[in-house]
């Protein structure tokens, strides 16, 4: 029976039933595998190698050696178990249990939320920071997409670029209602994506469409570099916890925060230039609306 089309929590049992017929080294990455689950799921065959000390080559072999067609499809199988155990009400539930725990709650949310951006200062790429400030600043009209949860950073860089002179095209919608707004795209723009924990089927369309008309593409994600990173020409890897907790959005929007701040520094003269010209705008509003009381 071909692993890759059966039930997504057969994955430990497909192990154990093969695991007297592994080599010593794929022993070594059953092992880990069946230990880290939760973030084995959302590496790289070459992040596994690389934990393992061994080759990447070694990995590919062990997932063909379970039925696999290769690593890729061994990993899709891991996620969809992961995500189906990992449920939106269980991470939350986990989150309360372990603030209750805490007693204050307020502070056991502020220590990991210094925690996450103590992390980030190690973490975060510059490269890829300044890639995406040049990106930003050349292109002159920029899509940004974030269904769901990341809404709230879709409206914040809208606002703030519009603000800045630039033109911005939010896609806060899945399915059709996106589609339209696509029929604009092209070379010359920009695609500043925004996806955590789970490739949704408009993601992928908003992505493959972007390749296919030459637009380029920044990624700000957590756990999803890894597996559609070849889609990005900038990865901003933004890691906001253990992916089974309920997440933070403090990481993804410190790093919009400086993204917007250094296109301000680099651009000064301009940026002042269009916020005097909204405050110009809101005097007059201020004025008008006084001569009707």
């Amino acid at each position: 029976m071909n692993p890759e089309n059966q039930s997504p929590v057969s994955f430990s049992q497909l192990i154990s039933e093969r695991y007297s017929t592994l080599t010593k080294s794929e022993k070594r990455i059953a092992d880990f595998l069946r230990k880290n689950q939760e973030e084995a799921a959302f590496l790289s065959a070459g992040e596994v190698a690389g934990r393992l000390g061994l080759s990447e080559a070694t990995i590919v072999r062990f997932a063909r050696t379970l039925g696999f067609a290769g690593y890729p499809s061994m990993r899709v199988v891991l996620q969809e178990a992961f995500r189906r155990r990992v449920t939106h009400s269980a991470r939350l539930r986990g989150r309360l249990d372990e603030l209750r725990e805490a007693g204050d709650i307020f502070e056991k949310v502020t220590v990991s939320e210094i925690d996450y951006l103590t992390q980030a200062l190690q973490t975060i790429d510059r490269e890829a920071l300044r890639k995406t400030v040049a990106y930003l600043i050349e292109r002159e009209r920029i899509f940004v997409f974030g269904p769901g949860p990341s809404v709230s950073l879709v409206h914040m860089l809208n606002l703030r670029l519009t603000r800045f002179g630039k033109n911005v095209i939010p896609l806060t919608l899945t399915g059709r209602e996106t589609l339209e707004p696509l029929l604009l795209m092209t070379d010359r723009d920009l695609l500043f994506a925004i996806g955590f924990f789970d490739v949704n089927p408009t993601l992928q369309i908003v992505l493959d469409h972007a390749q296919e008309t030459g637009c380029p593409v920044v990624l700000l994600t957590d756990t999803l570099g890894s597996i559609i990173g070849d889609k990005a020409d900038v990865i901003l890897t933004a890691r906001r916890g253990p992916v089974s907790a309920f997440h933070s959005l403090v990481v993804p929007m410190t790093i919009i925060n400086t993204l917007l701040l250094e296109i301000a520094n680099q651009k000064l003269d301009a940026v002042a230039s269009n916020l005097d010209r909204l405050d110009q705008l809101r005097d007059r509003l201020k004025k008008t609306n006084g001569s009707h009381t």
